[in-house]
């Protein structure tokens, strides 16, 4: 992740290190997405695919990383089987 403003290096602070930008919405929100991955994955192991996917696909519109995109096109897959 980077700064939105400056492009920065996010080093996982509040406020940029380069440009003193807020960057407390954007900690929020990648927070959020790891919890949304954590439950996709729970629910992978619960056999609750449908939720799985959905919880991986909901992560990956909030903060998308390539680890994400893998636990979002896997869930969709095996809950399409």
């Amino acid at each position: 992740m980077t700064c939105p403003v400056c492009s920065a290096r996010f080093r996982g602070a509040r406020i940029c290190s380069r440009c003193g930008a807020d960057l407390t919405r954007l900690m929020t929100l990648a927070a959020q997405a790891w919890q949304l991955r954590e439950q996709a994955r729970a629910a992978i192991a619960a056999g609750e695919l449908q939720t799985a996917a959905e919880r991986a696909h909901a992560a990956q519109r909030l903060q998308w990383t390539k680890s994400g995109e893998m636990l979002a096109r896997i869930s969709l897959v095996i809950a399409e089987i």
